[in-house]
């Protein structure tokens, strides 16, 4: 059987309201970006990683480090958007399966890529997949820019909100699930998905996964207990640099 190629993308954006050109923020001696692509190239089960954009100075520091660019038009609306052009553009190979990877996630676990590609390349019935993790302890449900998910029996994603799901009216037994915003595609799915219109939840929760739930399409989620810190804010960017100098200080005594 052939094996399925697998292209990770990372849509990098330069222009960002809560955190301004937090892209390009340096981070122990590297622009968050460039971290972002590294980390993502530890993940084994990806062919390639390329990191798609419209900022010729995302393109400038990504390329100084070794990294491959695709450069994508300033009009789209969504992530996946810009994905799904990059992965049309890309000459490398055909890919089989795209990997969209956020751009501010310098310390996304290499695991949470790979489960993210395996739950597709289990089931080929599957046209689209993402993980998520119980919260960690002290972190806020409540926080918006958080995102929750709850699940069906088998694992698949009921709902993606960014209020804190399910309410605690009575007794929950399971913990609650912060999504963490990567998503699997199958290749020719993630074309057809980007053709269809914005819908009123995805609007509303200004999260573009709900256009899939909105359509019918069943989204498979792997749950582990995954480390990360993602940069939204200030505060975000400051325990991040933090963990990054700790892991990188205990790199240096191995060395």
């Amino acid at each position: 059987m052939k094996k399925q190629k697998v292209l990770g993308v990372i849509p990098a954006r330069l222009n960002s309201t809560r955190l301004p050109r937090k892209l390009l923020l340096d981070m122990c001696g590297n622009p968050i970006i460039v971290w972002t692509w590294q980390q993502a190239k530890k993940a084994n089960k990806l062919d390639d990683v390329i990191v798609a954009t419209d900022s010729k100075e995302i393109r400038e520091v990504v390329e100084a480090a070794g990294g491959n660019v695709v450069m994508t038009s300033s009009r789209p609306q969504t992530g996946s958007d810009r994905v799904a052009e990059a992965a049309r553009k890309f000459k490398g190979f055909k890919p089989d399966i795209v990997i969209n990877i956020q751009g501010d996630e310098p310390l996304m676990p290499p695991a949470a890529i790979n489960k993210t590609v395996q739950l597709l390349l289990d089931d080929k019935k599957l046209n689209m997949s993402t993980v998520a993790r119980p919260f960690p302890e002290g972190a806020d449900p409540n926080e918006p820019g958080q995102v929750k998910v709850v699940l069906d029996k088998e694992g698949f994603a009921l709902y993606f909100s960014r209020s804190v799901m399910p309410y605690p009216r009575a007794p929950y037994s399971k913990p609650i699930l912060n999504h963490m915003g990567m998503y699997g595609y199958r290749a020719d799915f993630l074309q057809q998905y980007v053709k269809l219109k914005q819908t009123p939840l995805e609007k509303a929760e200004v999260l573009e996964q709900l256009r899939a739930l909105e359509n019918g399409v069943r989204i498979k989620v792997g749950v582990g207990n995954y480390n990360r810190v993602e940069v939204n804010e200030r505060h975000e960017f400051e325990e991040a640099q933090r963990v990054m100098a700790l892991l990188l200080a205990k790199k240096r005594k191995k060395q």
